[in-house]
């Protein structure tokens, strides 16, 4: 039986094919080696960078926290006695769980109003009064730059004093509040993380070139998360108490109210020939009787929806917090050295074998052509 051609010169072409093969590797090693000064020149000069890098790149310092949200159930007293004073569609708002449970927690923590409230936020910072932006300018040396900026005043003058209200801030104020609590996010400096949905831990971590700076803001961002939904998630509950309340106050006021004239009109018409004078009195004792008993049931009633309230408040079990001396992560002199060379060389043959190429593929198209 005879063998087809392409059966007979496939062995032949791929014995070539690896011949080739061999045969550039070896040439572009050579040429490799023949260029190993302008290699090393560079090679070192990388390292050396990699080396003064080390001593320039500032280090930088994670604070981690990590807590347990434990969430409450509420009573059924609460949703029966709303009802009872017409509340009963107003309960559901106070009682869900769904737009602050799970993940959307994780975005509370990271959003806008959170992190801004807690730049915001007055801290003591190495002996100092101030709010956390102020501290943030301090250490980035961003008030110097923008003290040079010549064309907008209010960069210039750029302050986040204590005790300045949010709706008082002008336009710049504003915007650079927002280029910094953008950069945190961007730039993933912090990060809250849920490894396990089956569990409730959540990771905070905060990276800065401030150590105090990144402990101050993981606290008080925990702080002012918890107030923001505590109050929140109660809201509907503490407005129901509200409500409850002035209708104490209310009844009690008429209570009093009826006992004081049940005691003016005993006073008087004291004769018993004139016993129809004593209709008023007694009817302002049966008042006074009246909103007595109301006045008492609507304090049972208080006191249950406070108890409700305190079991639907959720809780925040803090695990972990941020001790000194916290994580530290800087360029060492020996792994900035090593990473220096290697990229360099990487670089550097990698830019020669491109010339190389470039080079013999230009001969080859002039070849062709002549």
């Amino acid at each position: 039986m005879s063998t087809s051609p392409i059966q007979k010169s496939t062995p032949q072409a791929n014995e070539i094919s690896l011949v080739d093969l061999l045969h550039t590797i070896t040439k572009y090693y050579q040429y490799l080696l023949s260029k190993w000064i302008i290699i090393c020149i560079v090679g070192f000069g990388s390292a050396a960078i990699g080396l003064a890098a080390s001593f320039i790149v500032k280090p930088k310092y994670t604070a981690h926290l990590s807590f347990a949200l434990v969430e409450k159930g509420s009573g059924g007293g609460l949703a029966d006695l709303a009802s009872s004073f017409g509340l009963a569609g107003l309960v559901g708002a106070g009682g869900g769980n769904g737009a602050f449970s799970g993940d959307n927690l994780l975005e509370i923590i990271k959003s806008r109003h959170a992190i801004e409230q807690t730049l915001l936020t007055p801290v003591d910072y190495k002996g100092q009064r101030k709010t956390l932006m102020e501290a943030y300018m301090d250490f980035t040396k961003m008030r110097k730059g923008l003290k040079k900026v010549k064309k907008n005043k209010d960069l210039r003058d750029l302050a986040y004093p204590v005790g300045q209200s949010r709706s008082t801030f002008n336009r710049t104020q504003d915007s650079v509040l927002f280029v910094v609590y953008d950069g945190f996010i961007k730039s993933q400096s912090l990060k809250i993380v849920r490894k396990d949905k089956k569990v409730s831990i959540v990771n905070v971590d905060f990276t800065s070139l401030d150590e105090l700076f990144s402990k101050l803001f993981v606290e008080t961002l925990m702080d002012q998360t918890y107030t923001f939904y505590r109050q929140t998630k109660t809201s509907q509950s503490r407005y129901n108490i509200d409500i409850m309340q002035l209708k104490a106050d209310s009844v009690r006021l008429l209570y009093e109210a009826a006992l004081y004239k049940g005691a003016g009109y005993s006073q008087v018409n004291i004769n018993p020939a004139l016993q129809y004078a004593a209709v008023p009195r007694m009817k302002q004792e049966g008042n006074a009787q009246l909103y007595g008993t109301v006045y008492t049931e609507i304090l049972k009633n208080l006191e249950t929806l406070k108890l409700d309230l305190a079991r639907e408040t959720p809780l925040v079990q803090v695990i972990d917090q941020p001790i000194f001396p916290l994580k530290k992560e800087k360029l060492g002199k020996i792994k900035g050295t090593f990473f220096g060379g290697v990229i360099g060389g990487v670089l550097i043959v990698v830019y020669l074998l491109g010339m190389l190429y470039i080079k013999e593929l230009d001969l080859s198209l002039k070849s062709k052509e002549e």
